[in-house]
């Protein structure tokens, strides 16, 4: 009998197959390693460079969060252009990150939609010195503008959900919705709520504290 392909290995298949210039390095009991050159091309169609890349993916794929190096060094070493001294790319921020991985991702459409995006922004740079489009600040920053800019929050109402969050309280669907706008929380924010409760207590409890060194009255 047949052994059917696992998930990542189908997904991988149409991966290679939509950028060939990539294969699988390596397979252990732990992770999986492709690796294997990135081309980037403009709008237009018009080859701007090639990237060497590494991608790491953990053996509970689609449930994981892939690590991705820029082996190539063509990228600066430096934090403002969001990479590690080591190569590692800082993609999205965290939370988007974590909660893909909640969902699932999927080879393809993760080097569509994460990767090719980064290096084709980080080729933009070089060229003109600022990204196309805005950015996140780094650490702390960049925690309190992804839920003002992002999640819509106040500090003192973003204060006071993760406070409540990593108390365990929950929220009732039915309840008044925190924002003050006087209608069910079912009707209004679940969904921003859902998406913080989707978070690791870890990460919440990095926010929380981001937020008490504004001190600000919750």
């Amino acid at each position: 009998m047949q052994k059917l392909p696992t998930v990542f290995e189908r997904d991988l298949k149409v991966a290679l197959d939509r950028f060939p210039k990539l294969r699988l390095m390596q397979s252990n009991t732990n992770y999986w390693v492709v690796s294997g050159e990135l081309d980037i091309c403009d709008t237009k169609g018009n080859y701007w460079n090639t990237f060497e890349i590494q991608m790491l993916f953990s053996k509970n794929y689609p449930f994981c969060i892939p690590v991705v190096t820029e082996v190539s060094k063509i990228i600066p070493r430096e934090i403002d252009w969001h990479i590690s001294l080591s190569g590692d790319c800082c993609l999205d921020i965290p939370h988007k990150l974590v909660y893909q991985s909640r969902l699932g991702v999927n080879i393809s459409d993760f080097v569509a939609t994460k990767v090719y995006p980064y290096f084709s922004n980080q080729l933009y740079k070089l060229q003109t010195g600022s990204y196309a489009g805005s950015e996140f600040a780094h650490h702390r920053e960049g925690i309190i503008q992804f839920y003002t800019e992002e999640l819509r929050f106040e500090p003192n109402k973003a204060l006071y959900v993760l406070q409540r969050l990593t108390r365990g309280k929950s929220f009732n669907r039915n309840e008044m919705c925190y924002c003050g706008k006087k209608v069910k929380l079912k009707n209004c924010h679940i969904s921003t709520i859902e998406f913080l409760k989707s978070m690791p207590h870890k990460q919440l409890s990095i926010d929380l504290k981001c937020f008490k060194l504004l001190k600000i009255d919750a």
